[in-house]
């Protein structure tokens, strides 16, 4: 047994190391990508993660499933706004936590038809109560019909 959980936790870190030197090199010669955070939204209470889970929404109905509306009180209480004809959303759900748990945006880089979403996770105290931890960035859909792949780097 020993062997086996050996032999699995160098496999993932050969991915892992793999994923990394991958993404380095399209951020190497990658342009910045405007985008605005999302603002002012909770995941469901349906959704369960075990893992993080990084994903492309690119319809209104996808992304409901997801997350919820949360306004507030105040000036720009307002959630962020998605105009789903030219937009979309890219984010990445972390499992539920009892940690206070602050996940953010570092940068969205371009490079040919390779899209990366670079953003940060901080972890600190243990709470008395749980949340489920979200990043997520709103981007301009492009013009051309052009498929891209979507990359996710925890910084």
């Amino acid at each position: 047994m020993k062997k086996v959980t050996t032999i699995l936790a160098l496999v993932a870190a050969v991915l892992l190391t793999a994923s990394c030197s991958m993404t380095r090199k399209i951020e190497a010669d990658a342009v910045p990508v405007a985008y605005t955070e999302l603002q002012h939204y909770f995941v469901n209470n349906t959704v369960n993660v075990q893992q993080p889970f990084r994903h492309v929404f690119a319809t209104q109905e996808e992304f409901e499933r997801y997350f919820g509306m949360a306004a507030v009180m105040g000036k720009d209480g307002q959630p962020t706004s998605i105009n789903w004809k030219t937009q979309y959303v890219m984010a990445v759900i972390n499992p539920v936590t009892d940690r206070d748990t602050q996940m953010y945006p570092v940068s969205v880089v371009q490079n040919g038809n390779s899209i990366i979403f670079n953003y940060k996770v901080t972890k600190g105290e243990k709470r008395s109560y749980s949340i489920c931890p979200f990043v997520a960035v709103v981007l301009d859909k492009p013009v051309s019909d052009q498929q891209y792949t979507f990359y996710y780097n925890e910084k």
